[in-house]
């Protein structure tokens, strides 16, 4: 690409691939169009279009892109650019709760749910932290010196790409008592076919299932020797229907959350399962 004087022309709004006709020696992402591999920074979008200079498609402020033999302009499949990564945005209700909310989804009806119900998240926990610091002011008329009383929610991304979306949502809450409690939502979906995804989804049968319990129990094991204190013989299985998780570069990662399989002061611990376990 090239930068020319900025010219005013009219709005394309077309997705599309720059990409030179030299083959690449370095593979940034694994989305393929046809015998093409996309990457970001590849794909632009267009904003404006000159017949100036030979022809030249406005790509950003100030930058612009000219016609020429060594380049190739053709228009990206929507769902190739969404597997890219769709763009997820931090909001707030208030300093101690964030949600996500998304744009640049193919199915518009199912952007505007996903964004509802992350919202509609955020609202309950802005609604447990209000009763509890009613409930704090109580406490401290009868005589009591609790700490302060909270409920907060923050949120990660630890996905986005080929077309699927996890989403970690970590919650904490103290209401007295000797400590708080931390735990973890996460929300996994696949948004070309606009539906969450389940562990049982991933793990489907009994095979898959005895491997991936193999494979945490000798990582607990593992753990245990480097200062963890996990009841090994208490873990039999993971629940496929309760257990939380989240897509990796590699394969899937299952959340234990404080209490299970262990006590209090060893926390939260995430488990990386390589997807050569389970397929």
């Amino acid at each position: 690409m090239k930068r020319f004087k900025r010219v005013s022309a009219v709005v394309l709004g077309l997705a599309l691939l720059f990409s030179p006709l030299a083959p690449q020696t370095v593979a940034e992402a694994k989305v393929v169009w046809g015998n093409q591999e996309l990457v970001k920074g590849q794909v632009f979008r267009v904003y404006s279009e000159s017949s100036k200079f030979g022809g030249l498609y406005g790509v950003s402020k100030g930058t612009y892109a000219q016609k020429s033999s060594s380049i190739k302009y053709e228009k990206a499949p929507s769902d190739k650019i969404q597997a890219l990564g769709v763009t997820v945005t931090k909001k707030s209700l208030a300093s101690n709760i964030s949600y996500p909310q998304v744009s640049g989804l193919i199915n518009k009806p199912f952007e505007a749910s996903y964004n509802r119900k992350f919202l509609n998240i955020a609202k309950e926990a802005q609604k447990e932290h209000n009763e509890l610091k009613e409930q704090e002011k109580e406490d401290r008329k009868n005589g009591w010196a609790p700490g302060p009383y909270s409920r907060n929610m923050t949120y990660s991304v630890p996905y986005n790409q080929d077309n699927i979306l996890s989403v970690a949502i970590t919650n904490d809450a103290y209401a007295g008592g000797a400590h708080g409690n931390t735990w973890i939502d996460t929300y996994n979906y696949d948004l070309l076919k606009a539906r969450q995804i389940s562990l049982k989804d991933i793990i489907n049968n009994n095979t898959k299932l005895n491997k991936v319990n193999n494979y945490i129990r000798n990582e607990m094991i593992a753990r245990n020797k480097k200062g963890a204190q996990f009841w090994v013989n208490e873990f039999k299985s993971v629940n496929l229907k309760e257990d939380q998780f989240y897509y990796t570069s590699s394969g899937i990662a299952i959340i234990f959350g404080e209490y299970e399989y262990g006590p209090y002061s060893n926390g939260i611990h995430t488990f990386k399962i390589p997807s050569s376990v389970y397929k």
